[in-house]
């Protein structure tokens, strides 16, 4: 998972009070950083009925719909002083930053 990918919702409602979230409802992976161990993703109602919303949501209460088609590359450019060293993806149950540094020692552990 990073910056641009489709991502569902599948934590508990009841952990994310005022954000109005539902149980697997799809939104955007919208900042390349990871803090937290939460993406910053935003929820945008297709029918334009409700306002966007956008909200930390931890790793593990993500699960992936869609791969973005940005680059590396391009996440890169997008953090402030593009610094690789900033965490912004999730592979095979790792958080890595673009040097490749793993930030969890057991995968699927976000906390470890």
């Amino acid at each position: 998972m990073k910056i641009y990918d489709d991502v569902r919702f599948i934590g508990n409602e009841n952990n994310y009070d005022g954000y109005n979230l539902k149980h697997g409802e799809i939104g955007t992976i919208t900042l390349p950083e990871i803090r937290d161990n939460c993406f910053y993703v935003t929820f945008i109602d297709p029918s334009f009925e409700e306002d966007d919303r956008s909200a930390p949501i931890k790793i593990s209460d993500l699960e992936l719909v869609k791969s973005g088609t940005i680059s590396d590359d391009k996440i890169l450019k997008e953090l402030p002083k593009n610094d690789p060293r900033w965490w912004c993806k999730v592979e095979n149950g790792y958080i890595l930053n673009l040097l490749g540094e793993k930030k969890n020692k057991i995968p699927y552990d976000y906390n470890s």
